[in-house]
Formats: structure tokens, C-alpha cells, sequence
């Protein structure tokens, strides 16, 4: 479904994984589609993938007008980490802010202001998916990272939910295509 409205195509597949890529010319990207199936070498949790190589940062003087983006989840993202959280809570530990939990979720690294509010929004507010757990709720971002590689977006642990890979590459796109706009204005001046 995704594949078809976003004129996609599979580039190469496997039997747990698959690769996405737009089919016309334009930005150069692929979407990295893991269900997480152990293939007894370790046991995974499903991932989706975005990388944009155009937007790898330089290491040479050329690459000075590249902004850093990094936005990761705050605290830990483990089981036992959210049962540490819960158990603080009960002694009293929590912050004293009301919604200071929602503040958090995320850290961002944006000193070009790439990502204004209405896009730390679309980062923070997923649709919902299934999960390796077996429940269903919103799927939620990994990590942004702007790297040797490019921009990378990726989040995990959720799986069969056209809704939530539509989101994923429509955050990914809007965020490249605002990258490659920072980009050329610094170089073009």
C-alpha cells in the first residue's frame, strides 16, 4: 500500500528483510524493512531504516555548512528501564513539572533550527502500530542522525503498520528535503 501511493519499489528482498527505493530519478534514498525474525546468528527487534546518502556529512572545509542533527530518545528505552522509572516514581522520585515525562521523551541537537515545532510534532506523534510485545500502540522513533552514511531515521520494535512506514518517509522526506535547502543556501552564499 505504502509502496504503491509513493511510487516505491522493492530493490532487493530477503525472507526478513526487504529494501525500499523510489522508483523515479530525484533524492537518492532507501528504506530498510526488518521484521526481526532471529536468523539464529542473534535475536533482532523489527527496525524500519531510512537513509538518504546525498546528505552525508563531509569531513572536508566544504562540509562546514552542514548542520548537525541528532535526536535520540532521553533514558533508557528498555523494559527494565521503564519498570526503574515506574518504581522512582512510586518513591517519590518523579519530576516535580507536570508533563515533564512528554517534554523528555526526546533530546535534540539541532543548532540550525532545521527542525522547527510543527516538525518535532510529526517526530513525537506516530500512528499506531503493532509491536514485538503484541501490543498495539503508537510506533515511536529511534534516532535521527545526520552521519558519514547520511541522514539516517530509524525506529524499531514495531512492525505491519502502513500507516505508521508512511509516516516514517513522509518525517524522513520533509526533513531531507529541509537539509538539502540549509545545504544549498550555505554553499550558494
Amino acid at each position: 500500500m505504502v509502496a504503491a501511493s509513493r511510487d516505491l519499489v522493492v530493490t532487493s528482498s530477503h525472507d526478513h528483510a526487504c529494501r525500499l527505493e523510489p522508483r523515479r530519478p530525484g533524492l537518492v534514498w532507501h528504506c530498510d524493512l526488518d521484521d526481526g525474525t532471529p536468523t539464529g546468528e542473534s535475536d533482532p527487534a523489527s527496525h524500519v531504516r531510512w537513509v538518504c546518502p546525498e546528505l552525508r556529512v563531509r569531513d572536508s572545509a566544504e562540509g562546514a555548512g552542514t548542520p548537525v542533527i541528532d535526536v535520540r530518545r532521553s533514558g533508557p528505552r528498555s523494559d527494565l528501564g521503564k519498570l526503574i522509572k515506574a518504581l522512582s516514581g512510586l518513591v517519590g522520585r518523579r519530576s516535580p513539572r507536570p508533563g515533564a515525562d512528554d517534554e523528555e521523551r526526546f533530546v535534540y541537537t539541532d543548532p540550525s533550527g532545521i527542525l522547527d515545532s510543527a516538525l518535532r510534532s510529526r517526530i513525537e506523534t506516530w500512528p499506531q502500530a503493532p509491536h514485538g510485545d503484541g501490543a498495539v500502540r503508537p510506533a515511536e522513533l529511534g534516532a535521527i542522525t545526520l552521519t558519514r552514511e547520511g541522514l539516517v531515521v530509524e525506529s524499531s520494535s514495531w512492525w505491519d503498520s502502513a500507516p505508521a512506514l508512511d509516516h516514517q518517509i513522509g518525517l524522513a522526506l520533509e526533513i531531507a528535503s529541509r537539509l538539502m535547502v540549509h545545504r544549498r543556501t550555505h554553499e550558494d552564499g
